[in-house]
């Protein structure tokens, strides 16, 4: 027995929209993406029978959702630049364009070059769409108070569109507004880069739950093959092709899958273990002692579930230089054990996240029939054994 949900719920259960627009973002975001999925009302999809929306369809409420995870460096920079860690992390911090595993950020420096702080956002565009463009007051003092006074002396104006009267109700909020661009300032809304998207989540979750089957009726089971034939996502990124394999076995297995409520992208870890202090201020490794608490701090989404939204890194506790008391200690007085240097980049922090998707799962569901790969990716799969071709996609 099982039961239907009876909302979707903001991400990580955020108590920041009205009960109008709460119904809103269930109804007109998530349930709408999920019911467009299933009905195949995109061009060139066919309706799916192993994807279902939990507020219709009953299922087990209460089971342990099953985990997506990768990691929030930029795969496809570290492919660019497969010989030096320095340069591709210079890269990935030079543009939010480069940002594209569901996580981006920015960071601010000293005169010195030292990162002050940096700050890390996996928050879709589409609900600071309807927040920011429905309640604009509260969402101005969101992201005054995530971005830690960074933003209190800049005019609200300058984050949305038709703005030459003193009504808000008037204003357009504009995601990809020039304070919302930058990776050196600090200052972080919420996600830009085009593929970073909730609905492109539900689309690949979706999706990858069609069984395809290759030139000799086989069903597919290599990740890359199966991004390429179902043309989901982009094949080169940590993200996308994990996502649509994993979710592709569990419909295999006969399951029907659903993301799981709240519907998010969430970092899922942090992992500090390499990270120690070098209190002398000398950036050399040479007296480590551990990052002290706080450092490290979760800023939306609660410190103690698993819907992180939002990470700063800072020296949030005033601690001193022990070589020169005189002089604050920054976050590029962070040492990397691992990598034998300190934090130079904020990039060298997304090394160390795990991002993740949670899905749901309605277990003994007919399995559908595979179907063949879709358009030209067709081409792709006949050829998957050339030798030329394996080398460029598993270089």
């Amino acid at each position: 027995m099982g039961s239907t949900i009876p909302t979707f719920s903001p991400p990580a259960n955020l108590q920041e929209l009205s009960t109008e627009n709460q119904s809103v973002w269930s109804k007109d975001y998530i349930s709408t993406w999920m019911n467009q999925e299933i009905a195949g009302q995109e061009s060139g999809r066919s309706p799916l029978s192993q994807f279902f929306n939990g507020t219709i369809t009953a299922y087990n409420v209460t089971q342990q959702a099953s985990r997506v995870t990768w990691i929030g460096f930029p795969n496809r920079v570290s492919v660019a630049f497969p010989g030096s860690n320095a340069l591709r992390w210079q890269v990935a911090d030079s543009s939010r364009t480069f940002q594209d595993e569901y996580l981006e950020w920015s960071s601010n420096r000293d005169d010195d070059s030292n990162i002050l702080s940096a700050t890390f956002t996996c928050e879709g565009p589409e609900y600071w769409q309807l927040y920011a463009g429905s309640q604009p007051d509260d969402a101005i003092a969101t992201i005054r108070k995530a971005n830690g006074g960074l933003l209190n002396d800049v005019d609200p104006r300058e984050w949305y569109l038709n703005t030459k009267s003193d009504d808000k109700s008037t204003w357009v909020y504009y995601p990809r507004n020039d304070w919302n661009m930058s990776t050196t300032n600090g200052i972080i809304f919420h996600l830009i880069h085009p593929s970073n998207t909730l609905g492109a989540e539900v689309d690949i979750s979706a999706q990858a739950t069609v069984i395809r089957y290759n030139s000799q009726e086989n069903p597919i089971t290599d990740e890359q093959m199966l991004i390429n034939c179902s043309q989901y996502g982009n094949p080169e990124r940590n993200s996308d092709p994990v996502i649509g394999i994993t979710i592709n076995n569990l419909a295999r297995q006969g399951n029907s899958v659903t993301l799981h409520d709240p519907v998010g992208l969430y970092m899922q870890k942090f992992d500090t273990g390499n990270l120690q202090l070098d209190v002398s201020g000398q950036q050399d490794g040479s007296s480590l002692q551990p990052v002290p608490a706080g450092w490290f701090q979760y800023t939306r989404g609660g410190a103690n579930n698993d819907y992180h939204l939002r990470l700063t890194i800072a020296n949030t506790t005033g601690a001193m230089s022990t070589g020169n008391p005189s002089r604050t200690l920054t976050v590029s007085d962070i040492y990397d054990t691992f990598n034998k240097t300190n934090i130079m980049y904020a990039a060298q922090f997304a090394d160390y996240i795990t991002m993740g998707v949670s899905v749901d799962l309605l277990p003994k569901t007919p399995v559908a029939a595979a179907q063949p790969c879709v358009g030209a990716q067709a081409a792709l799969v006949k050829d998957i054994k050339m030798n030329k071709f394996s080398k460029r996609i598993h270089p």
